[in-house]
């Protein structure tokens, strides 16, 4: 039921706006501007994002999504998904930079889906971050597991989380997020989707964070 409530919300309030700009134009009451167009366009994408979001989830969940696990190298991943990102920010943006050894040991996993998975992390850093740095930063080991795993972390100095709702940010339409998903357009499941993902490849994602200082999305990959 909340699950449907939560549904229902995310996709009434883009169908308000879209519905509230064509009754305008309809009756000659808004100038048909490109502003205009570019907002229904907008507002048209966030859908789009939601409806591909919502089946990327739900393949995950029910076991659909195909995962090709096999030993991949993911440093030429890393340094053209982060020169990816760092070209789109502005000069007096966040730094972007990573921290990689050189030589990196093979994981197992899908290429593709970890690339998913750090397009979303890298996203949301780039969203909550006006300022300051974001790091992709990879080391080997892990706390509390005898398997060799190699983690890939993506450290902002953003707005961060507060610490009473860290327990449910990997939760589909994470409530504490409503309000800032809907400002920057995010669907409130990439991080479910992140999490799922994550955990079908034998891994594992956690996350640190503080007010105002920043947070720290870590996920392990188990190596080849």
């Amino acid at each position: 039921r909340e699950l449907v409530s939560d549904l229902t919300h995310e996709l009434r309030t883009p169908l308000t706006v879209l519905r509230g700009y064509l009754e305008e134009l309809a009756t000659e009451r808004l100038e048909a501007t490109p502003a205009v167009y570019q907002q229904l366009a907008k507002e048209t994408r966030r859908l789009e994002r939601l409806i591909n979001d919502l089946q990327e989830l739900s393949k995950a969940e029910t076991g659909y999504l195909p995962i090709k696990i096999e030993a991949v190298n993911l440093r030429p991943l890393l340094e053209s998904l982060v020169q990816k990102f760092a070209d789109q920010l502005l000069e007096d943006g966040p730094v972007l930079r990573l921290d990689c050894p050189s030589q990196l040991p093979n994981v197992l996993a899908d290429i593709d889906r970890v690339e998913q998975v750090l397009v979303n992390l890298l996203g949301n850093a780039v969203t909550y971050t006006k300022t300051g740095s974001i790091t992709v930063r990879v080391g080997k080991g892990s706390t509390g597991n005898p398997i060799p795993r190699l983690w890939i972390a993506v450290i902002d100095t953003g707005v961060g989380i507060a610490s009473q709702d860290l327990p449910h940010v990997f939760e589909r339409f994470w409530r504490a997020e409503k309000s800032r998903n809907q400002h920057n357009g995010g669907t409130g499941i990439g991080l479910a989707i992140s999490q799922r993902l994550v955990e079908l490849q034998g891994g594992k994602i956690e996350v640190e964070s503080q007010v105002g200082v920043g947070s720290t999305f870590r996920f392990y990959l188990p190596l080849a």
